[in-house]
């Protein structure tokens, strides 16, 4: 497996989001995964979801097209389940059975943690982020992060475990700096010295740097740039966004000096108000550019993973779409 890191996310799989498929979720009124498991017939739809939505075809293509690695979403149930989420061991190990044949490297991203750890539907359920407010849940992420390490440690595949990704933000950040130490501790004495621990840096990539002390295992900080998501920038011009993805670059270099750098989730997506007035040709080229300038960038990072591989409908959040119709070149 090559060191450098070309990656998609697997997201929408075995962690739901609604916005990715809809059809999955049609007829009723769930904005979540714990809601849709509370509605008629959720078990059957959801294992013919995850039966269909990713499946050897889909490892081929990747491994045709560039790829060398996968980041796999996935909620703290997924081994063993917890209701009312539904066990999702057998397609988490088909998943490492693929990415041996297709010799893809494998991140398990622990997406979504007990009581939520920022309110989002992508951590499993929309609400408050109790995650926080209760020892308990965290104490639960730890055993949940110990059944993953056990069960896949020694898998030639794997190359990290992410302890959790994007926790709410905030400034000091005392308990979540507390379960990283936790959780580097509980890894490092099960995990062989090879498999990175993975942390979110909390879209606080300058405070969180070094968060997670490392020793005997590499510790690698996730950083995901969304920069359409940056406060005004609505207000922005598009040189603006451009100059600060540029900037990024010297941002990586400077971080990755404390711990290996990944941007876990990136896409070529940019405020609605920027493309409005373009025609269509003149969109695609925008977002050519745009994808090929953080191309550019992100290889000062140790590896980089699209947000999403794909997704129900083609468009700028479905890399599969872009590659084919020949808006994303490798």
């Amino acid at each position: 497996m090559k060191s450098k890191l070309y990656g998609v996310n697997l997201g929408g799989w075995l962690l739901l989001e609604k916005w990715m498929t809809p059809t999955l979720f049609q007829g009723t009124s769930a904005d979540d995964e714990f809601q849709f498991m509370y509605t008629n017939g959720s078990t059957d739809r959801l294992e013919n979801h995850r039966r269909s939505f990713i499946t050897e075809d889909d490892y081929r293509w990747l491994a045709d097209n560039g790829i060398n690695a996968v980041r796999i979403p996935v909620g703290y149930w997924v081994l063993g389940g917890d209701a009312p989420y539904a066990d999702g061991s057998r397609y988490l190990d088909w998943a490492f059975v693929m990415a041996k044949k297709y010799r893809l490297s494998v991140i398990i991203d622990v997406h979504g943690l007990p009581g939520s750890q920022n309110g989002f539907d992508h951590s499993g359920r929309k609400g408050n982020a109790l995650w926080f407010d209760e020892k308990y849940y965290r104490t639960q992420s730890l055993m949940a992060l110990e059944r993953i390490a056990k069960r896949y440690g020694d898998h030639p595949n794997l190359w990290g475990i992410q302890v959790i990704n994007e926790p709410k933000v905030a400034i000091f950040h005392f308990k979540l700096r507390q379960y990283y130490r936790a959780a580097y501790k509980l890894l490092a004495g099960i995990l062989p010295t090879g498999v990175r621990i993975i942390f979110s840096d909390a879209f606080s990539p300058r405070l969180m740097n070094g968060a997670m002390k490392q020793t005997t295992h590499r510790s690698v900080m996730d950083v995901h740039f969304y920069h359409m998501a940056t406060l005004f920038a609505h207000s922005r011009t598009l040189d603006w966004f451009f100059q600060k993805t540029i900037r990024r670059k010297k941002l990586i270099q400077r971080l990755s000096k404390t711990q290996e750098i990944i941007i876990g989730e990136w896409s070529g997506i940019v405020n609605q108000e920027k493309l409005n007035g373009l025609s269509l040709p003149e969109q695609y080229k925008l977002f050519q550019e745009y994808v090929a300038l953080q191309l550019s960038v992100y290889e000062a990072a140790t590896g980089w993973f699209y947000f999403n591989y794909k997704t129900e409908k083609p468009g700028v959040w479905n890399f599969r779409s872009q590659i084919e119709a020949g808006n994303i070149k490798l």
